[in-house]
């Protein structure tokens, strides 16, 4: 849901009227912003399924391994783009991505926690 955001906050970016040079910018400007909506979505996949490591009880019962499957390939995603690419759109996306994924580990702690007190 959120990459679906991401690119309708992508395709409303404002066009330049112009000659043929700024016409070349911003269709590079578009192939850029699609390469880099198809990272975040395999950066997205890809955190995802790391969350299926909690299926292994020995993951699932350590605290700090089941934070790692949550937040650990968001995280460094994060901080790749935050140093590397300065686009503000997609730390604004990647922003609210680790926000989600927060509340969804710690929903996650508290069925646990339910559970092996029950």
């Amino acid at each position: 849901m959120l990459f679906v955001i991401y690119r309708i906050v992508v395709s409303q970016t404002e066009s330049v009227d112009g000659g043929s040079f700024e016409k070349w910018i911003q269709i590079l400007e578009l192939v850029l912003n699609l390469g880099f909506s198809f990272v975040y979505l395999v950066a997205t996949v890809i955190s995802s399924f790391a969350v299926l490591l909690n299926l292994v009880g020995k993951v699932r019962n350590n605290l700090y391994l089941s934070l790692l499957t949550f937040l650990g390939i968001p995280s460094i995603c994060f901080m790749v783009v935050l140093i590397n690419i300065h686009l503000q759109i997609l730390i604004s996306f990647s922003i609210i991505y680790l926000l989600l994924v927060t509340i969804q580990f710690l929903l996650f702690r508290n069925r646990i926690n339910k559970v092996q007190f029950m």
